[in-house]
């Protein structure tokens, strides 16, 4: 499951907070109770007497008879259940409510995580994202090859552009479960189609895919339980530059500083749109080093080939990105202009 120790820790505080405000609220609907039918606090108590008298009975009889006592306590509890429903309670109104009545609100059963902790874990996973609201629209379910050309045969592919992002899509596809499995039984470090390139760069003019197959990988990661931040490549410089060289204080950007090296996948959009120097080349090729030494997944959309991204942020930085980066280039025209 892919969040620090801090998040984690926050979300099992909110399990404790549901439990004690639980509690809370079966003490005052016991009280209430208890006030409009004074008989039913003897009642509650005489189900640990019974206990404690059959045990003395067992004692000196030498014989253990747990019938005799279940059918106390089964008498005692038809006793408060009618008592209730006559007072015009529900008979069950001063038993304990959960949340969650399969985990009893603790986020676990048997073990295993509930549902209901999986599914704070993937909300919390989103709304770090930075994608909360766009993966509704934008996803594999979604994706509709009516904007790609299905008749031209593309130069060097000897398809259309429909059947090349076909293969395009399912690449992807295949791309997500060698690498972020949803059951984690598989090895991580499987090979995409033979080589270890764990990172993706979309390459292509404005308009033809790159931030939709993105936000299409970034969807089934976080419904996986993996950590994914996406920035546009001018948002993470800036960030990088209020952390580093402004040494800005606001708990936002350090903590969004930390998550660029750390998360399981970090989406870089639109690189080439930022302001070129030589800090965000020096930071570029840090982030993309760092991530690629600690096996952390990167993908990058950029209209730059990979000549002009070298010409742009060096060849150190470019040649990183050829040996561990899988290259897609994608074609086509700007399909935004025909929405």
């Amino acid at each position: 499951m892919a969040i620090d120790n801090s998040s984690y820790n926050a979300i099992m505080r909110e399990y404790e907070n549901i439990r004690a405000n639980n509690r809370a609220a079966q003490v005052r609907r016991i009280e209430e109770v208890y006030e409009k039918i004074p008989q039913m606090q003897d009642l509650n108590n005489s189900t640990g007497s019974m206990a404690v008298l059959r045990y003395k009975e067992s004692l000196k009889s030498g014989n253990i008879s747990m019938s005799n006592l279940k059918k106390d306590i089964e008498g005692i509890k038809n006793d408060k259940e009618r008592l209730l429903l006559e007072a015009g309670f529900p008979k069950d109104y001063m038993e304990m409510r959960y949340d969650c009545v399969d985990c009893k609100d603790t986020g676990y059963i048997e073990g295993g995580k509930c549902h209901c902790l999986q599914s704070k874990i993937r909300k919390l996973l989103y709304s770090q994202s930075n994608l909360e609201n766009i993966l509704d629209k934008e996803n594999f379910e979604n994706f509709s090859f009516d904007y790609y050309d299905d008749k031209t045969i593309l130069s060097g592919q000897n398809m259309t552009n429909a059947a090349y992002m076909d293969g395009v899509k399912k690449f992807c596809e295949k791309y997500i479960d060698k690498y972020f499995n949803a059951d984690k039984s598989k090895n991580a470090t499987d090979s995409v189609e033979g080589n270890y390139r764990r990172s993706i760069v979309f390459s292509g003019n404005t308009g033809v895919g790159k931030t939709y197959l993105s936000n299409c990988i970034a969807k089934v990661l976080l419904d996986r339980y993996y950590s994914v931040i996406y920035l546009s490549a001018k948002e993470l410089f800036e960030t990088m530059v209020k952390v580093n060289i402004e040494k800005n204080e606001e708990q936002r950007y350090s903590l969004l500083a930390k998550e660029v090296y750390d998360c399981d996948m970090l989406i870089i959009d639109d690189l080439g749109s930022e302001l070129f120097n030589h800090f965000t080349t020096s930071e570029f090729f840090h982030i993309i080093n760092r991530r690629i030494n600690t096996e952390k997944s990167t993908i990058i959309s950029t209209n730059l080939s990979l000549d002009k991204m070298r010409d742009t942020y060096s060849e150190r930085v470019t040649s990183r990105i050829r040996k561990s980066f899988i290259y897609i280039r994608l074609f086509g025209n700007d399909i935004r202009a025909r929405l």
